[in-house]
């Protein structure tokens, strides 16, 4: 669910419990550390954080948006680089029932060199000859 506050996002994890397996929340970027399986079996995290450059304010370069609210005027909002993170959850849950038996939160750092390769990724290779028929 994307939404502001989190009382929307925590209402509706009450509001679904045991409709669904899993709410997650988004919009703050940053990861929540409320993640529990409600009472009837609904995995629940207010927000899942974000994918991307943490040396910043939400992904962006901190000092262009440290200019933009210390003088109120507009300004763009280049992309941060530096401590890369995945940031989610995992859920298991029950194959027959549906619900949720346990959510972990995720967070992966990742390294500049594997998110910015200075070689171009390798060809995909050629399909089979016969790969046409199909």
């Amino acid at each position: 669910m994307h939404a502001e506050a989190t009382s929307d996002k925590v209402s509706m994890g009450w509001y679904l419990d045991g409709r669904a397996t899993c709410v997650f929340g988004t919009h703050t970027h940053i990861q929540t550390a409320d993640e529990r399986v409600l009472l009837k079996g609904t995995a629940y995290i207010s927000d899942l954080g974000m994918t991307g450059p943490y040396d910043g304010v939400l992904g962006r370069k901190k000092e262009r948006v440290l200019q933009a609210m210390i003088t109120g005027m507009p300004i763009y909002f280049d992309v941060a680089t530096g401590d890369l993170r995945v940031l989610g959850a995992i859920v298991t849950a029950d194959s027959q029932s549906g619900r949720a038996t346990a959510i972990e939160r995720v967070s992966v750092s990742i390294s500049e060199a594997e998110a910015y390769p200075k070689e171009a990724p390798a060809e995909p290779p050629e399909p089979a000859a016969d790969a046409e028929s199909l």
